[in-house]
């Protein structure tokens, strides 16, 4: 058996022989080759990050407001991985704009709590490709949390992977029928919950909401703050059919901070697998030589 690199960082191919009735003088050789993957962990610089998929022409902005808090600064709550450092509080492939009196606290204090109109080969690193959706959706389907269309929760689904893909189970682009743009509206009263909550379309997160670990939208985010609910972890919005502007809006979100914390993103609060399985539909036999 040989175990190579496959085409992603988190694959592997693994090529098994095997001889009847032994290796010397065979009579039959079964060949079998399989991919195997493991979930991708995103590492992402921020606590908001959007952009990296918008359509050509276009750019992706953040709007923070109110009394909003972000922060990616230990000192504020924020965890880090080893090794990883994020670079701000909000980053954005075009401008991050503020107004009343929000709060964004990068690693090292204020000053770096913004980055903005940042290159999309920069998001290439902790965004999912099509090919990690479709894994993805194949596990939330095995956990019983795969789901189609505009949902509306005001009380936690299962934690771990959530996936809410189009209604006609097609990959979202920016030529997408009007059919296949979806939202999902999370509100009301989440006392707490873990996992990724994955949405081919766009989130919108209100009421007194608490959330550990990833928020990832390939389209737009809006996360309107109330009573004492929190996210920690990452929020990613990647803007994939139009550059409407990921919002942190805006009175009352001062009690509903966002804190990065990258060891919730990668286990989803200890919801997520971490070990090797074989990836769907990249298993098959061929004749031997």
């Amino acid at each position: 058996m040989t175990v190579a690199n496959g085409a992603a960082p988190n694959e592997r191919t693994i090529t098994a022989v095997g001889y009847v009735p032994d290796n010397v003088n065979p009579v039959a050789i079964k060949k079998i080759v399989t991919t195997a993957t493991r979930v991708k962990f995103l590492d992402p610089p921020c606590a908001v990050c959007a952009g990296g998929e918008q359509p050509l022409g276009m750019s992706t902005t953040i709007q923070v407001g109110g009394a909003a808090s972000i922060t990616s600064n230990l000192a504020n709550g924020a965890q880090y991985c080893a090794g990883v450092t994020p670079t701000s509080a909000a980053y954005s492939q075009g401008a991050i704009n503020t107004n009343g009196h929000p709060s964004l606290t990068g690693p090292t204090g204020a000053s770096d709590g913004i980055a903005q109109n940042q290159p999309n080969s920069n998001f290439s690193n902790f965004l999912f490709t099509d090919s990690d959706m479709a894994v993805l959706k194949s596990l939330a389907k095995a956990n019983g949390t795969y789901y189609q269309g505009n949902q509306t929760w005001t009380s936690p689904p299962r934690g771990g992977i959530i996936f809410v893909d189009t209604p006609s189970g097609n990959v979202l682009t920016n030529s997408s029928p009007s059919s296949d743009l979806i939202t999902v509206d999370v509100h009301g009263n989440w006392p707490g919950w873990n996992g990724w909550l994955v949405v081919a379309g766009s989130i919108q997160v209100s009421g007194n909401v608490t959330m550990n670990g990833l928020l990832y939208a390939q389209n737009d985010v809006t996360l309107h703050g109330a009573g004492g609910g929190s996210i920690t972890g990452a929020v990613i919005s990647t803007n994939r059919v139009d550059s409407t502007s990921t919002n942190v809006d805006t009175q009352d979100i001062g009690n509903a901070p966002i804190r990065y914390n990258c060891p919730s993103v990668r286990n989803g609060g200890g919801t997520i697998p971490q070990g090797w399985f074989v990836k769907p539909g990249f298993y098959k036999e061929v004749p031997g030589s």
